[in-house]
């Protein structure tokens, strides 16, 4: 009757038992626990695995018949107690005392070094916690955070309050401030008219009324002086009152051929820059002769300014677009007043259209300015 390495019978005339024999199909040494022997059955499977192989009909089937050993195998092991403990090993310097010769050269050494061995691979590796790391850069980023609306809010009370140690140093505090205030004011105005612009240019908002023409606008006038007139001959105001009441500017909707120096002032505020006949606002222009507007040349992105050309002649006002041979007047009535004006060209942004004798002759379209409205004869 033949022994097996670990100990039990072999069976039939082998060498090994059936939990060796299993154990050598898993690709494992006697002494294999109950953990290595599952560890190894899943990594034969998937290595083993017959849907690996479906390229080459001999290599699958090879596969299905080594698969269905490592599940016989595994079956048989699962159902035998479990050995989770390795079986005993000899000890050299022991088995040298009990057979009474000296300990072979260096055999303690070597009985140290495997322990240690079997000690490092036993012990088990610190585990590094994953969630650490996120959690801590988190609490950084609300730490910052806090600290910087902390900070502002500081900034914010300390610019906003007057500083209490005088009234002198308010007042000048108070006059600082209402001059970083007025100087956004001309920026944010024309940001918002530069937005309408578009907006209204787009279709998205509807554009503001326009102004009486100059012809209507003069018999209103007519009719309110005369209006004006009756009440001042039945309710006599004393004439020393009515010197000292100044008249207000009146400030207009638009601005157009022969407003005055004042009315522009009044609707348009300081100048950036000004000469005898020229009044600049950033990058738009009027031009003056006399003291009254004569033409101009607006920038309608960064700084707009609401003018109003008024066709001369009656015209249609249904008209969709201009084409050649279309007067002026028809121009106005589709495109709108001009960015800036010449007799031979309206210009439309970086769109032009041109004239001969009062008569559309030709137009240059830029898409990604002003789109012109026109279409060829």
């Amino acid at each position: 009757m033949n022994i097996c390495a670990c100990g039990d019978s072999a069976d039939g005339h082998g060498i090994r038992c059936s939990r060796c024999t299993a154990l050598g199909i898993l690709d494992l040494e006697p002494g294999a626990t109950e953990e290595e022997i599952k560890s190894a059955y899943h990594t034969l499977v998937k290595v083993w695995h017959p849907d690996r192989f479906q390229h080459d009909e001999g290599l699958r089937e090879s596969a299905e018949a080594k698969l269905k050993d490592i599940n016989t195998a595994f079956k048989f092991l699962s159902s035998l107690p479990p050995r989770n403990t390795r079986p005993p090993q000899p000890d050299p310097v022991a088995a040298d005392a009990t057979s009474g010769r000296a300990p072979r050269a260096g055999a303690s050494t070597a009985r140290q070094s495997v322990t240690g061995l079997i000690m490092d691979f036993d012990e088990p590796a610190p585990k590094k916690s994953g969630w650490i790391g996120p959690v801590v850069k988190h609490l950084t980023t609300v730490t910052i955070l806090l600290v910087a609306v902390i900070v502002g809010r500081y900034i914010w009370l300390a610019f906003d309050l007057p500083d209490p140690t005088g009234e002198a140093t308010a007042r000048v505090l108070g006059d600082s401030k209402d001059t970083v205030l007025n100087g956004l004011e001309g920026p944010k105005k024309r940001f918002i008219d530069a937005v309408k612009h578009d907006l209204v240019r787009l279709n998205l908002l509807q554009a503001p009324a326009e102004p009486e023409a100059p012809g209507q606008e003069a018999a209103t006038t007519s009719a309110g002086a005369a209006t004006t007139a009756k009440r001042a001959s039945t309710h006599t105001v004393p004439r020393q009152l009515a010197a000292t009441q100044a008249e207000p500017h009146k400030i207009l909707s638009f601005l157009t051929i022969g407003s005055t120096k004042d009315e522009v002032l009044a609707q348009q505020g300081p100048p950036t820059a000004a000469t005898n006949d020229k009044l600049v606002y950033g990058k738009s222009e009027l031009y003056l002769r006399d003291g009254s507007v004569i033409g101009w040349k607006i920038d309608p992105v960064s700084d707009p300014i609401r003018v109003k050309l008024w066709p001369e002649h009656p015209v249609d006002t249904n008209q969709e677009y201009f084409t050649v041979d279309s007067t002026r007047d028809d121009v106005l009535v589709v495109q709108g007043t001009p960015t800036a004006f010449s007799k031979d060209k309206f210009e439309y942004g970086g769109s032009e259209v041109y004239f001969q004798r009062n008569r559309v002759v030709g137009w240059k379209s830029d898409l990604g300015s002003v789109p012109l409205k026109a279409r060829m004869p």
